[in-house]
């Protein structure tokens, strides 16, 4: 019934997927066409920008987006830059960076399981169940239909998931590994910071925010009044590097089938993001993101909003308010959505609603086994995971304007609910210590 970790059963299987997830990169790089795809076409902008700025072409003066696009962007944009200069087409060199980005994603976690798994059940006896479950979770990550597909698409949904993970993962590995980890992971949590910045700066306002929040329940530990010190330089760097932009994500266009994004675009702000004018922006650009949008998200009334001052700014607080007024009807839909009985309208969003029913049972199970169990064990393992999906679900919820769009953007997610369910499912009962003689006994984690 046993099996041991030492034995590198689990570590085996680990390795195989990620293997096959490379292959599959492989055939699937191979085998989209030479033009960008129907399911991304903002590959084709990505590639063109990629191409400007490797022919050292002004930034500022690339068509329609200027600076703005390539500041936003220069995680994913950089490194297919160098692909493109040693003779990759400008779109294979997009998309396979985004690739890269994904397979990172899948070694970065594989490597935080085994090294958790190391340290914390050593020399005994991993359970048969518990491996099963934490293979067939990894499957779920590596092979998800529309996680796997907008990773090789030259999109910046990879780079910024990888980020993402690399951020939260560090906060998780300095209180819960700590000791000879400390100093590389409060470097990592720096790094990666700022490069959340130059993916999607939306999100690394999420991660620092993220990192602030964890932290400050964290107070009394002496190392926490450096790592906030790191957390606030890299949100500062972050954001100085993309000055001049308020966003790239897709507005009018082409968006709103499911599977596909908006036409990139980008804001300028005069020196600098900030947050409070981020925070001001979503409800117009939720509105901007409905155009010629097959599959709207709708806007629910608020009781709040101001409708009867014409040519005057909402009031801030309104504004602040009607998001929160709306965010349990929004942050379902973006979750849920799009439902196959009410909002199909093309073969894309047929394949996305038919997705979208695995999502529902995983967040049935999520909240089933919450209730069973009476709370999600390992609670404080996964805080800094649970506060980014709370802010992002929210977040993205009231920004998102078109199904298709939101349905891309709630992979960068998957892997929270992945780890929430490990934790909900694992026997703690089931690891056990051999002893002298080769017999087992049974020993709690």
């Amino acid at each position: 019934m046993f099996i041991k970790l030492k034995g590198s059963s689990l570590k085996q299987k680990l390795i195989t997927i990620v293997v096959m997830s490379a292959v599959g990169r492989a055939i699937v790089f191979l085998a989209l066409p030479s033009a960008p795809s129907s399911l991304g076409p903002d590959e084709g902008t990505y590639a063109a920008i990629v191409q400007w700025t490797a022919e050292s072409l002004p930034v500022e003066k690339f068509p329609d987006y200027g600076a703005g696009l390539y500041l936003s962007g220069r995680s994913f944009f950089l490194p297919a830059n160098a692909l493109y200069r040693i003779g990759f087409a400008p779109l294979d060199a997009v998309r396979l960076t985004a690739s890269l980005y994904g397979l990172l994603s899948l070694i970065l976690a594989a490597a935080l399981i085994l090294t958790v798994l190391r340290i914390n059940v050593g020399s005994r006896l991993l359970s048969k169940q518990n491996e099963n479950l934490i293979a067939l979770l990894f499957m779920v990550f590596a092979f998800l239909p529309s996680h796997f597909v907008w990773s090789n698409l030259g999109l910046r949904e990879a780079p910024n998931e990888f980020w993402i993970q690399s951020g939260v993962m560090s906060l998780f590995v300095i209180h819960h590994l700590g000791g000879k980890y400390l100093v590389i992971s409060a470097f990592t949590l720096f790094i990666s910071i700022i490069f959340t910045f130059s993916a999607r700066p939306q999100t690394g306002w999420l991660i620092g925010l993220t990192a602030l929040i964890y932290l400050s329940t964290k107070f009394r530990r002496v190392e926490t009044p450096f790592l906030i010190a790191i957390v606030l330089l890299g949100v500062i760097l972050g954001t100085a590097g993309t000055a001049g932009t308020a966003g790239t994500a897709g507005t009018a266009g082409t968006a709103g089938t499911a599977g596909t994004a908006g036409t990139a675009g980008t804001e300028k702000v005069d020196g600098y993001i900030s947050i409070v004018k981020l925070i001001d922006r979503v409800p117009i650009k939720h509105k901007e993101n409905q155009v010629q949008a097959a599959s709207t998200i709708e806007t629910l009334d608020c009781p709040l909003e101001q409708t009867s001052v014409i040519n005057r700014p909402p009031d801030r607080v309104s504004t602040y308010l009607c998001i929160l007024w709306r965010a349990p009807y929004m942050s379902s839909t973006f979750l849920l959505r799009p439902f196959i009985a009410t909002d199909v309208t093309s073969t894309a969003s047929l394949i996305a609603a038919l997705e979208n029913i695995i999502w529902s049972i995983a967040l049935f199970l999520i909240v089933y086994m919450i209730v069973k169990r009476r709370g999600i064990p390992h609670f404080d393992k996964l805080i800094p995971s649970l506060i980014f999906f709370t802010l992002y679900v929210i977040g993205a919820g009231a920004y998102e304007g078109n199904m298709g769009t939101a349905f891309r953007h709630k992979s960068l997610i998957l892997w929270v609910v992945l780890t929430t369910l490990l934790a909900l499912f694992w026997r703690d009962s089931q690891v056990v210590q051999e002893d002298s003689r080769g017999k087992s006994t049974e020993s709690a984690v």
